[in-house]
């Protein structure tokens, strides 16, 4: 009996490892059809401004001027791939994660995919998203098992603060002052506001000494576990700047969060290929 026992529990890892399967390849359909309704509503690349330049704090000038370079139009579409390390909670283990990302910059939006390894054979998806200035977060395990699935004004604000910071990745979005308003605050920092669909949040980017955001600092929601959460200082630190397509971006990305006095990073991303204009998700 020992042998069927045994030979049964073989068949039911083997099924679940296909049904695991299945549902992660509709866990990706999930997020490219969100992609491409995404996308659907995005216009045409348009001329970049220049004369509006001269409208900017003097420090954000400087970095557009740097970060645009020559090139002629507006990015419109984005699509990115990255890997790096990621942890749940703020003393637990860092795991391995990738991730695509997409953007859209009239009006700003994105969404997230990023499955982060837990043992060999064993994942988390996470799909994070913005799209006409509201949030949601999916988290399931293994493709198949809803570990969360939430919406609301809090996931409103820190979605939109994401993407705030994130448009460092398509810098000409920062300049769109449709969408983005900026103050100088002084020699060094710059506050933006980002408003989309009547939502609005703020934060301030640091410049370091070559003129480049290094930084960006906000008070953001930060999930606390039992459906609380609190406001919470964060950072993003942007290095390892390259040119992409005529663009000055960064691709590095290290996430802070601030508590106790101690700066704990959670999400370090390293971006492997980053595109703009793509027609469809990798």
């Amino acid at each position: 009996m020992l042998w069927l026992a045994l030979w049964i529990g073989v068949l039911a890892i083997g099924a679940f490892g296909v049904v695991a399967s299945a549902n992660s390849l509709r866990f990706s359909r999930r997020v490219a059809r969100e992609v491409r309704q995404m996308w659907s509503d995005s216009v045409e690349p348009i001329g970049i401004h220049r004369r509006r330049f001269e409208e900017l704090p003097g420090l954000v000038r400087d970095y557009a001027t740097r970060a645009v370079g020559g090139r002629e139009l507006a990015v419109q579409r984005v699509r990115l791939r990255h890997g790096g390390t990621f942890r749940p909670s703020l003393d637990g283990a860092w795991l391995p994660i990738r991730g695509e990302q997409y953007f859209v910059a009239d009006p700003p939006g994105f969404v997230w995919w990023g499955r982060a390894r837990i043992a060999p054979g064993l994942w988390i998806d996470a799909r994070d998203r913005c799209v006409g200035g509201r949030g949601s977060m999916l988290v399931s395990a293994e493709s198949s098992f809803t570990l969360a699935d939430s919406a609301g004004p809090e996931l409103d604000q820190g979605a939109l603060l994401r993407l705030l910071g994130e448009m460092a990745w398509f810098p000409t979005a920062l300049l769109d002052d449709r969408y983005v308003a900026w103050t100088a605050v002084d020699e060094r920092r710059a506050r933006a506001t980002l408003r989309v669909d009547e939502r609005e949040v703020t934060g301030v980017f640091e410049f370091g000494e070559d003129g480049l955001p290094a930084a960006f600092f906000a008070d953001r929601y930060r999930d606390l576990g039992g459906g609380k959460s609190a406001l919470t200082p964060f950072s993003g630190e942007l290095t390892d700047y390259r040119e992409v397509e005529g663009l000055l971006v960064p691709h590095q990305v290290t996430g802070h969060w601030h508590v106790g006095g101690q700066r704990i990073p959670y999400a370090r991303f390293q971006v492997e290929r980053l595109e703009y204009e793509a027609t469809g998700p990798f």
